[in-house]
């Protein structure tokens, strides 16, 4: 019995410094429709690197397909700044190269290619996020 409220709250605690944490985060960064598509991008990441690890490859092309066709529809919504827009094609044509990496199976083109769709996001953060912080420091 004890063991289980224990249980219970640590993953009450770690939900809510979870939600919290995202909700502050929000709100200092950016604006709520771009935030959800940030947050879902890198839940489909850590879904994929799941997925790999037990080479579930067709659970890693499932969600690296959804990750793909949010990217893709993010760039087209109007009401973004160009270089937002811009910056979520960038990611949808990274997604697309890990499709077609996850399709052949090779582990290694895989790996080269989930890296190079968070230097995608690392990138647009780097120029957009953080310049002024940068400039700040």
């Amino acid at each position: 019995m004890k063991k289980t409220i224990a249980l219970t709250a640590a993953v009450l605690m770690s939900a809510l410094i979870g939600f919290g944490g995202a909700a502050l985060a929000q709100k200092k960064h950016a604006p709520k429709p771009v935030w959800g598509a940030m947050v879902a991008g890198l839940n489909d990441i850590q879904g994929i690197t799941a997925a790999l690890m037990v080479f579930d490859m067709k659970r890693a092309a499932s969600i690296a397909e959804s990750f793909e066709k949010r990217e893709t529809y993010i760039s087209t919504i109007e009401q973004l700044s160009q270089k937002v827009r811009d910056g979520h094609d960038k990611v949808a044509k990274e997604v697309a190269k890990l499709s077609a990496a996850i399709a052949t199976g090779e582990e290694n083109d895989v790996a080269d290619a989930l890296s190079g769709v968070m230097r995608s996001c690392n990138a647009c953060h780097y120029d957009l996020r953080d310049a002024e912080r940068r400039k700040k420091l």
